[in-house]
């Protein structure tokens, strides 16, 4: 008697991979805080900000506390929206955020005051407004940096990260 035996190779008996993943293919939620905005962090040159590749280019003048800005790519690049500040004593100093960019604890653009509260009660306004007007509260997980927060007619209407002590305005 005679045994036939057949060998296939290994890939025969494996399934068929699927599309390879690629970075470009995972989406990742880029938040405000508590460091930065993704590889952007507090503290960089503008140099080190802009080899991220997630800024325009640094414009404004050298000279002064706070001369230097660039803005996020996908931001408006006008006003405050997405804009950054570089202080020349301590580097990136502020990360304004934009519609659709909020902080790992979900508040952005456009939150009401009510979900605002929520994630951080002790906000509240300067100048002793009830809800409405211009606050900052601390950065949870970055003692060094506060969130500068809007509110106008009960909803968010600016949010930024920066450092404690910035001196941009």
């Amino acid at each position: 008697m005679c045994l036939l035996l057949t060998v296939l190779p290994l890939a025969a008996c494996t399934p068929a991979a699927g599309p390879a993943l690629t970075s470009s293919s995972v989406a990742t939620a880029v938040t405000l805080g508590p460091a930065g905005y993704g590889e952007l962090t507090l503290g960089m040159t503008p140099d080190q900000a802009k080899a991220t590749g997630l800024i325009s280019d640094p414009a404004g003048s050298a000279t002064g506390a706070c001369g230097r800005y660039a803005y996020l790519k996908g931001a408006a690049s006008n006003g405050t929206e997405g804009r950054l500040y570089f202080s020349r004593k301590l580097g990136l100093a502020a990360i304004f955020g934009y519609a659709g960019v909020g902080t790992p604890e979900g508040v952005g653009v456009g939150a009401s005051y009510g979900q605002l509260h929520k994630a951080y009660p002790e906000w509240k306004p300067a100048g002793g407004a009830e809800r409405d007007g211009r606050g900052q509260t601390a950065v949870p997980g970055n003692p060094a940096a506060v969130y500068l927060i809007e509110v106008y007619g009960g909803r968010v209407v600016q949010l930024a990260v920066q450092v404690k002590n910035q001196d941009c305005y």
